[in-house]
This record gives structure tokens, C-alpha cells and sequence, in this order.
């Protein structure tokens, strides 16, 4: 990284050079020789900033102007920008998102994993860069308008559609604004969904507080008047409730489709899921012989395919619903060789361990937060082969690092673009017992 020559002033406004990206929405500067970061911008820009904080290693500005613009540069194809919080990169040309996460994550392995000696692949593209989205959270404050939050706030800005949304959920937004306005609930989120397979969305309202039976009819006519709308849950603390069909198909292989209710998780950008199933059933080579361990597995979205082509798979997840809708899809399909196990994955891998389970090969995809702590447990059941999903570069690269020391090695790293115009990143990690 180089050092600008920033022009500084009473007020503390500078001119820089940004030279990098960080992960997360900001470019990177220098200022006398000390890090400045400034959000909505670019490798190559030359801008005008005010610095709003200083901390110990580093700055924080805010953007005021592009003074000479980088060749990565784009105009923003949604209105919304800068001041919605949804997208930090749709300045940037969608070549340069991509080669901006694959370096993330070349940094994190790194950097905070000091991981050598695997390939890393290139990056896979999402299919789509615009309209990718077959889920979005719209926000509802107190006066029922619904939008996305600003930027590292909870300020809200209402939306009449998203350039990143699937084009059947824009349909619907307006549509709804009459009938949420309505509502005596409390709601805290409307969730629109579409599903493979149909025209129609489904909605999921999320309220803080009790329902109010006065709402009933209200919800009735949203999904019987509106032939766009199918289903419909509403959800608060203690109670759930449900209109037509609430449920959406996901195509997961050409010949392998799941179930899932609507408030249930599934990845927002289908296209993208399939381009990580792909790379994950390509490398970890499952054959009829595997007994193979799924930690974190939602609702079957892998556990499905690979219970297709292994010999038997222990699925382990914490959240009952989508427990309940695994079970269910593979009754639908057929799939007798899965054992469900609704349990935390910290209690339910003592439990394995405490059995002497043997397993040829675990796949995990956990939270943001990673598997800390959980490396000897995961290098004590001995597979040969361990998967690791994650969409979090700086805890993948902590994890593999951990498993390194517990006699793993790390093989290839595949990244993958699920989510366009964002910093996030997934990406793949093989392992191989040493």
C-alpha cells in the first residue's frame, strides 16, 4: 500500500489515494503514514474525505467527494445508494467485486490462519449480479413503513424496490404497504420469498410482541385478494400463525428438489447455492461407502444431495423446524439413510465422541462465528475428509488454522460469490487427515 501526500485542513478534510479494500465497506488510504479508511470507495479513487473518527491504529472518514474517479468505478444502478446500508460495492464494476473477495480471502488465510501450501481457486461468480435475491427482510418501524436500514444505523429508508431482489418480489412491495400499514400487531419485519417452480411469493411477518386476533381478516385477504401471494406466516415470541401455503420449493441438483416453510432458512441466492453444492459434492468425492457427519445442517440443503450418493449421513442441527422439514423431504424422496439429530453441535459431537463414532467424512457450514473451541473434538472422530463451509474469510481462516494444529491438512480453498455487491464472500475449505 502507498503513502499519499493528503492534503489536510483545519477541519479535517483530506485528500488521498485509496489503495485498497478492506473486508467490509470501506477503501483504505494512508495519511501520514497511518491507515484511513472511507466507505462508497475504490482502489484508484482520489477523494475528498472528513475523518469523524480516530482510533488507535487507524482512522474512519466519511466519503465528501470522488475527486478523480478509479477505472473500477461504476454509477450505482439502484437509487438508493449511498444512503441505504443493504449494498457497500455497487459503485464498483462486479469484475472488480470478484477479484476484490478472492484477495479477502487470500488475506484471512494468510494473515490470521498463517495457512500455506493449498490451492486456491478462482473465485466462482454468482450467476446473476442484479435480481439475484429470492429473499429479502424489509424493515417496519413504528409508523409501519417499510425499507432497509441506513448504513450502521437503525434509521429507516423506505424502498419501492431492490436491484438486487428478484423481480416477483419487487412486484409485491407496494402491494403490501396498505395492509401492513393496517396491521394492530407490532411488526418488526416483513420477509417476501419466492420459491422455484411458481410466479407467486410467500411473506413472513415478524412481530415483537402478541398477536391481535383483530389482525385475522386482514391476513386472510392478503394472500386470497392478491394472486401474486400464495402464503403466509406471522411470528412473534410465543405464537405462529399461517395463511394458504407457506412454503417454498428449492432445486437443489437438476433431479433433487427440497420443502422448506417459508421461515425457515434457506440461501437468499438459489443460483449461487447451486454452484457451492456443486463444488462441495465434486470435491469431497462422497461415495456408497461413506458414513459421513453433517454439522450446522439446516434443513437438509446438503444433507439431501449427499445422502444421494453416500452410504449414510448423521445430520445434526439445533433449530427444530428445520429439523422437522428435513425429516419431511426425505420421506418425500425416499431417503432412508439419514439420522436427524435436533441437538446444539457442541453437546451433539461429545455425544459422538463419547460413542466412538467413526465417520469417513464431515462437512460443516456454521454460523458467521465459526467452530471455535471445537477443533479437537471435530480431529477426534478421525474422518479423512473434512468440508468447511463458511461465509466468514477471518473465522474460516481461525478454524482451519486449529484444525492445522490438530493433524489436518489443508487441501484447497474454492470461493464462491453468492451475494453481489457486497463485501460477504462463501467459501469452501477441504481438509485431509494427515
Amino acid at each position: 500500500m502507498t503513502q499519499t501526500n493528503a492534503k489536510t485542513s483545519a477541519t479535517l478534510d483530506v485528500e488521498l489515494d485509496i489503495d485498497a479494500l478492506t473486508y467490509g465497506p470501506y477503501g483504505i488510504g494512508r495519511l501520514d503514514g497511518r491507515a484511513l479508511m472511507v466507505p462508497h470507495t475504490a482502489p484508484g479513487d482520489r477523494v475528498l474525505a472528513h475523518i469523524i473518527e480516530a482510533r488507535e491504529r487507524y482512522s474512519v472518514g466519511e466519503l465528501i467527494r470522488v475527486i478523480t474517479p478509479s477505472p473500477l468505478r461504476q454509477a450505482a444502478p439502484c437509487v438508493y445508494v449511498p444512503e441505504c446500508g443493504g449494498c457497500s460495492w455497487q459503485h464498483m464494476l462486479y469484475e472488480a467485486q470478484l477479484k476484490a473477495k478472492q484477495q479477502s480471502v487470500a488475506d484471512a488465510l494468510q494473515r490470521i490462519g498463517k495457512l500455506a501450501d493449498f490451492e486456491l481457486r478462482p473465485i466462482i461468480a454468482s450467476p446473476k449480479d442484479h435480481h439475484y435475491r429470492r429473499r429479502i427482510r424489509l424493515q417496519c418501524d413504528e409508523r409501519k413503513r417499510l425499507g432497509f436500514y441506513r448504513s450502521s444505523s437503525h434509521q429507516l429508508i423506505e424502498i419501492d424496490r431492490c436491484v438486487i431482489a428478484d423481480d416477483r418480489i419487487n412486484g409485491v412491495i407496494e402491494l403490501l404497504r396498505p395492509s401492513i400499514a393496517q396491521l394492530r400487531t407490532q411488526v418488526e419485519h416483513v420477509e417476501i420469498i419466492h420459491g422455484d417452480g411458481t410466479e407467486q411469493v410467500k411473506m413472513v411477518i415478524g412481530a415483537a410482541g402478541d398477536w391481535s386476533a383483530l389482525d385475522e381478516d386482514l391476513c386472510e385477504q392478503l394472500v386470497s385478494g392478491h394472486s401474486a401471494i400464495s402464503g403466509l406466516v406471522a411470528h412473534g415470541p410465543r405464537w405462529r400463525k399461517v395463511w394458504g401455503q407457506p412454503w417454498i420449493t428449492v432445486q437443489l441438483t437438476g433431479d433433487l428438489a427440497m420443502t422448506v416453510d417459508a421461515d425457515v432458512f434457506t440461501q437468499v441466492n438459489p443460483e449461487g447455492n447451486r454452484k457451492i453444492l456443486s463444488a462441495l459434492l465434486a470435491s469431497a468425492a462422497f461415495t456408497s461407502d461413506d458414513r459421513v457427519l453433517e454439522l450446522y445442517c439446516g434443513a437438509g440443503n446438503f444433507t439431501l444431495p449427499i445422502a444421494a450418493q453416500a452410504k449414510e449421513v448423521v445430520a445434526v442441527e439445533g433449530y427444530r423446524p428445520a429439523i422437522a422439514n428435513g425429516k419431511l423431504n426425505a420421506q418425500k424422496l425416499g431417503l432412508t439413510n439419514i439420522d436427524w439429530i435436533c441437538a446444539a453441535v457442541p453437546e451433539a459431537l461429545k455425544q459422538l465422541r463419547k460413542r466412538r463414532e467413526q465417520f469417513a467424512k464431515i462437512v460443516l457450514d456454521p454460523p458467521r462465528s465459526g467452530t471455535k473451541g471445537l477443533e479437537k473434538e471435530l480431529a477426534g472422530l478421525n474422518a479423512t475428509v473434512l468440508a468447511y463451509v463458511s461465509c466468514n474469510p477471518s473465522t474460516l481462516a481461525r478454524d482451519l488454522a486449529g484444525l492445522a494444529k490438530h493433524g489436518y491438512k489443508l487441501t484447497l480453498v474454492q470461493p464462491i460469490d453468492l451475494f453481489p455487491h457486497t463485501f460477504h464472500v462463501e467459501a469452501l475449505g477441504l481438509l485431509h487427515k494427515e
